[in-house]
């Protein structure tokens, strides 16, 4: 529950850099799905710091952690991405609102695989 916690906490401060980045690009006249990669872009590399170093407290394996990293945030993205064009698109939501609710449920995806997949610290099995 703790990890959970400190990763909502990171997750709270990386939707304040997407969210107000994206709504910056946004009243620049970029387009809004394409703000949002870049707005996503921008709260991963936080992410990535915060979560390695204090939610999941790794010590080892940079490269390949952070190759995990941007695999599970890519599929979060993409998730991100199919989730804000359906709520703006089809359900007619304004973007911004939107932005909040896809990134609410973007979290509970990121969350799983990062805790099951890339910052997963089970054995090997040859020393259990």
């Amino acid at each position: 529950m703790t990890k959970f916690l400190k990763f909502g906490a990171v997750g709270i401060f990386n939707t304040l850099i997407t969210i107000g980045s994206f709504t910056l690009f946004v009243y620049l006249g970029i387009n809004y799905l394409i703000a949002n990669v870049i707005a996503y872009g921008l709260g991963t590399v936080n992410s990535f710091f915060w979560n390695k170093n204090w939610v999941f407290q790794e010590k080892s394996g940079t490269l390949i952690l952070f190759l995990k990293f941007v695999v599970v945030n890519l599929i979060t993205l993409g998730f991100n991405t199919l989730s804000l064009f359906l709520l703006v698109d089809q359900l007619n939501i304004h973007s911004a609102g939107a932005q909040v609710i896809s990134t609410f449920l973007g979290m509970f995806v990121n969350f799983f695989l990062n805790q099951k997949w890339t910052f997963n610290k089970k054995k090997p099995h040859h020393e259990l």
